[in-house]
Order: C-alpha cells, then structure tokens, then sequence
C-alpha cells in the first residue's frame, strides 16, 4: 500500500497556473486624410475681373486714339497759318475799294465804300477787297502764290470783307468814328481735322 501510495504521489503532476502575458497594446496607426480646399476664382471675382478690365482697356485705347489724332496738329496749325498769310498777301495788294484812285487816296462816305460789290469778273481780275467777301475756295486758290496748293488739298478758305473802321484806335488811343476808313478781312481756314482757324486783318481807306 505504501509503495502503492508513492507510486502515485511520483505520478502525480502539478501544473503551474498558466502566467498572464502582459504587454502593450499598439493600435494601429489612424491615417488622416489631409483636407485638399479648392483654389482658384469664384464666377463672380471672375466677372468683376473682366468688368474692370474692359473699363481700363476702355481708357486705354480712348486716350492713345487722342493722342494720335492729336499728333498731326501741329502741321496742321503751321500749314494754315501759311496758307491764310498768302491769301492775305494776295488781297491786302488789291485797293481798298472800286472806286479807289489811281495811285491812292481816300473814298468818300458818299461814294459809299462800305458796300460790298463784286463785278462778277473771274478771280484773275480780282481788283480791290471786296471781291473776296464771300469767296470759298475747297481745296484752296490762289492767283499768284510761291506755295504749292497741292498740299492743301484737304483744306477750305472762306473770306469775309466788313467795313470796321471803328475798331480800329487814333493815336490818341480813342476809337475811329467812321466805320468806313477801314475794312476788317478775316480768312477762315478749316484744317483735315474739321478745325477752323481764323486770321484777320485790316485795309485802311487811302
């Protein structure tokens, strides 16, 4: 019995408890996601854009079409101004009226010198002032005249001839009592840009 005890105590197994595992838990990395926002020009920023675009293009173009037409003026400005001299040298050498002596001299308040008349006669006879009241030439014409008229070819001249002596001062720095002592001429000269220029000048009565 005793050997039969032992037998079994050697038999006899013992098992330790099973020992917990401890360790760390490591949860799996969390991904985020990166939020991409949207970039760029929204419809209205976008037409605001073109709005304000055009209005400075607008600008832009107006005053570089002003600045070239305005380019030519000068020329302009000097080629009437030598035009409207050599119409002036071409009447101031006419008398002052048709009943003018010969040689000079004063017309009358009676022979009426303030009356413009023209004979009708062709501009080659073209004898004292008043036979330039009312001339309109287009392109310009002159009789006797050291510039080219070819030049002026985009050019109009109108004249005009009034009596306007009292315009005109004495020496005394007091005004002329008679209109008829003197004849006030303007020459009109309308340049390519439709711009009129005006130069005038007197004709005394002697």
């Amino acid at each position: 019995m005793a050997d039969h005890a032992n037998l079994k105590t050697r038999h006899t197994l013992k098992f330790a408890q099973p020992a917990l595992w401890v360790g760390t838990h490591t949860s799996p990395p969390t991904v985020r996601l990166k939020s991409h926002k949207q970039t760029g020009l929204t419809l209205i920023e976008l037409v605001i854009t073109i709005v304000v675009l055009g209005i400075a293009l607008s600008a832009l173009v107006s005053a570089l079409t002003t600045g070239i037409g305005r380019s030519a003026q000068p020329m302009w400005e000097g080629k009437a101004l030598e035009l409207s001299q050599a119409y002036l040298d071409e009447i101031l050498a006419k008398k002052f009226d048709d009943t003018t002596p010969l040689g000079g001299g004063e017309v009358l308040l009676a022979a009426s010198p303030c009356t413009q008349s023209s004979e009708g006669q062709a501009r080659a006879l073209f004898d004292d002032v008043d036979d330039y009241h009312g001339v309109s030439d287009a392109p310009p014409l002159l009789t006797d005249s050291g510039i080219s008229m070819a030049r002026y070819s985009n050019y109009q001249v109108d004249i005009t001839v009034l009596c306007a002596g009292t315009e005109l001062g004495t020496s005394n720095g007091s005004l002329l009592t008679d209109t008829s002592l003197a004849k006030r001429i303007t020459v009109s000269i309308s340049v390519p840009s439709g711009e009129v220029r005006s130069v005038t000048a007197y004709k005394g009565n002697f």
